[in-house]
């Protein structure tokens, strides 16, 4: 019940990021997509043992609207596999708001867990990112590792930006 939970938000998510970013592209002024940030945040759904964990997360810039979001979630129980490891390549869209703070991604990489569980398998994510001053990003995503039992979690955190 959980993971459907979380799959169909993610889909809605993704649907309503393509969908705003196609309807305002033109429309929007855009601020560089190209900042990185190194962040802490909450882990929640399928984090390990747990619907609760630590995550850190962040962002590098590798191209033009292109980012690898590297991110570690636990919940400290680290021989059942309860630490997960998820490497996404993203496409960052141009910003949704007139502002240009609010700025969306999605994408897909590699997930594994480390432990007695240990599994790997591909990743879907799709998320937002805003970018409160020059220095402090807010951001949020929902992941889906699909392994033999896949894990659907979502991350709510805050990163200093470089």
């Amino acid at each position: 019940m959980k993971a459907q939970f979380f799959s169909i938000a993610a889909l809605g998510l993704l649907g309503s990021i393509v969908l705003t970013s196609s309807a305002q592209a033109q429309s929007v002024p855009t601020e560089p997509t190209d900042y990185n940030y190194v962040g802490l945040g909450v882990g929640v759904g399928d984090v390990g043992d747990s619907d609760f964990g630590l995550a850190v997360n962040g962002k590098v810039t590798v191209g033009n609207n292109v980012s690898v979001r590297p991110s570690v979630l636990t919940d400290f129980d680290f021989s059942d596999g309860g630490t997960a490891f998820q490497i996404p390549l993203t496409y960052d869209f141009n910003p949704v708001t007139a502002n240009g703070k609010l700025l969306p991604y999605a994408g897909g990489g590699v997930a594994f867990t480390v432990g007695d569980d240990s599994d790997v398998g591909p990743l879907l994510t799709a998320g937002v990112d805003y970018r409160v001053t020059e220095e402090v990003t807010l951001n949020g995503a929902v992941n889906w590792a699909i392994y033999d039992d896949s894990q659907v979690n979502g991350v709510v955190g805050v990163g200093y930006t470089f």
